[in-house]
């Protein structure tokens, strides 16, 4: 089962700090620091941190010069508990995979960190960049474009009547280069739609069952829910099955008739 969270400029940091084990102590009882050599990561391998090349792919994309943009989103996927230990990596990946397929591919994975050094199922953090196609200002392109082809020289006025726009258009794009004309952008909104979010759980069932994956992720709750839920309720999921047993009937009707958070939740993590 998997929650999906998103995180502005202000969270990424104690988001990093987290899922890569950064931090020297954890006020989170349930993480086991003797257990964190365990963990594992599968994105690629790259030459730069994942802080670092968040930084570079949201440099080459179009981003809305608003504080409140949320810069990442990451699916927080937990094996189910009677996964057989064996194929356990092999869930993992196929569950990155089928995450890194569905939101643009790896350019756009920031992360993917496994942990098992917490109390219950291992899950996975995967970190990714919410990207979208972009269609650029078509004054952008032609004002780049003409100075690339004809040179600094070339009067405002000139360019402008040669292009077919105002003078005010002219210098308000004359000093850009092609490396600013953008074809992608961030938007969280336009990728994580309701429909995402409700066919998430099902497609990933789908995909596990093609690849022969032994596991089931859509299951009694996922289904109820909307198709997932917030990392409280996961652990309530779990505190509730050790006290209760296993029917997952009961622990649908538990949870659902507590008031918790909404399905997407922003920055949730206990560090």
């Amino acid at each position: 089962m998997g929650a999906v969270t998103k995180f502005k400029s202000e969270a990424r940091n104690n988001q990093f700090r987290h899922v890569l084990r950064k931090n020297s102590g954890y006020k989170n009882a349930d993480i086991d620091t003797d257990k964190s050599h365990l963990n594992y990561t599968l994105e690629p391998e790259r030459k730069e941190a994942p802080e670092q090349y968040l930084k570079k792919r949201l440099s080459e994309v179009h981003v809305m010069n608003r504080a409140d943009v949320n810069e990442m989103a990451g699916w927080i996927i937990t094996a189910p508990a009677d996964i057989k230990p064996e194929i356990e990596k092999d869930f993992f990946k196929a569950c990155y995979e089928f995450v890194a397929d569905r939101y643009g591919g790896e350019k756009n994975i920031v992360t993917a960190a496994v942990h098992k050094d917490e109390s219950g199922e291992p899950h996975m953090h995967i970190l990714f960049t919410p990207i979208t196609e972009y269609i650029p200002s078509k004054n952008l392109v032609n004002v780049v474009r003409y100075y690339k082809e004809h040179g600094r020289d070339v009067s405002v006025s000139q360019a402008a009547r040669d292009i077919g726009c105002s003078r005010k258009t002219v210098r308000r794009y004359r000093d850009k280069a092609e490396a600013d004309i953008k074809y992608e952008k961030l938007s969280y909104d336009s990728v994580l739609t309701r429909k995402d979010l409700v066919t998430f759980h099902p497609d990933l069932q789908k995909y596990l069952d093609k690849q022969g994956i032994d596991a089931k992720v859509h299951t009694g709750i996922t289904k109820k829910n909307g198709g997932n839920m917030t990392v409280k309720q996961l652990k309530m999921q779990r505190d509730y099955l050790i006290e209760h047993g296993t029917d997952i009937s009961s622990v649908v009707e538990h949870i659902t008739d507590m008031n918790t958070e909404p399905v997407t939740v922003e920055n949730e993590i206990e560090i």
